[in-house]
């Protein structure tokens, strides 16, 4: 019976073990200059960081292991892979001929993998007051979707050359917004009716498109209204102290 009870626990860490291997695979992919199938990785990473709470819920299977687990996978497909897709990438000739950008590109790079780390370490030990309500600071699984898709949809329309020298520069203000206190509301169930339903037909429409590597623009767009919208809303919207927070903040 125990042996039984113990097998629910391999479904949300088998969520989470098969998003750290997808990191492993996509650094590997950047290395060799596949960077697109490297970004697509890190999305479906994304998928996967969802699936493992929401099984971990559903089963009741939910453990201290599962969540120190999900961080060192975050870390790798969040952090590490991301960075790697620049690294290789933007230490190619046709962006830095001369080599100049190189030394910012690995500090910038070497800043924004710390942010990640610190992070997910500061939200493991502990929660902010109103952290059932709000995210504090940019989630990485947001920061690693938006900058996964960002690239795709500039590859997509053909202007890889125009933005990415400016990559380092945005990576920083990614790792920034990840350990800034600047408030996100989480995306859960909404007594409006309309907010409700279109959190639900988006999430499906991304299930359906990423694992066949369709429509990056989609996604990018909807990592940048979701950041538009949420962090204005909360600008106006005070944290109710009322409500008791129930999870913990990743």
């Amino acid at each position: 019976m125990r042996a039984m009870k113990s097998l629910k626990y391999l479904v949300p860490n088998g969520f989470t073990a098969t998003s750290m291997l997808f990191g492993l695979a996509s650094v590997v992919c950047s290395s060799s200059g596949r960077f697109e199938l490297a970004a697509w990785m890190i999305l479906w990473g994304v998928l996967l960081d969802k699936l493992d709470g929401s099984a971990a819920r559903l089963l009741n299977a939910s453990s201290d292991f599962g969540v120190q687990f999900d961080s060192f996978a975050d870390f790798v497909i969040f952090g590490i892979a991301p960075a790697a897709l620049f690294f290789f990438r933007l230490r190619q000739p046709d962006l830095y001929p001369d080599g100049t950008g190189y030394i910012l590109t690995l500090i910038t790079l070497g800043v924004y993998v710390v942010a990640t780390s610190s992070r997910l370490a500061r939200f493991n030990i502990s929660e902010p007051p109103g952290g059932d309500q709000f995210f504090f600071g940019i989630p990485t699984t947001l920061v690693g979707a938006a900058v996964a898709s960002g690239y795709l949809t500039v590859v997509h329309y053909g202007y890889e050359m125009v933005v990415l020298p400016y990559a380092p520069y945005i990576l920083f203000i990614c790792a920034v917004s990840m350990v800034s206190n600047v408030r996100l509301p989480k995306l859960k169930s909404r007594k409006n009716k309309f907010v409700h339903w279109f959190q639900i037909i988006n999430l499906v429409i991304v299930y359906l498109i990423t694992p066949f590597q369709l429509f990056p623009e989609y996604l990018f767009v909807l990592m940048l209204g979701y950041l538009c919208i949420g962090l204005t809303w909360a600008l106006f919207n005070p944290i109710d102290t009322s409500e008791t927070p129930t999870e913990s903040v990743a």
